[in-house]
């Protein structure tokens, strides 16, 4: 199957008049969010709570 060069022309342009965001002034992550974001059983801990959550909600049926 050949690529569709019409979607990577459609993925690399910007809508006329859309402004492009400046991130140049973002804020960079510091050492330990970059420790965080990297370990295994943080993100397994922040994994498990949020399915947790979403479990709570929908068998409460609050969705």
């Amino acid at each position: 199957m050949a690529p569709n060069p019409t979607a990577d022309y459609q993925q690399l342009t910007t809508p006329a008049g859309a402004e492009i965001a400046d991130l140049s002034k973002a804020p960079l992550p510091t050492a330990k969010t970059l420790r965080q974001r990297q370990s295994i059983p943080i993100q397994l801990t922040r994994f498990a709570v949020f399915n947790a959550r979403i479990m709570r909600m929908v068998l409460k049926g609050d969705h």
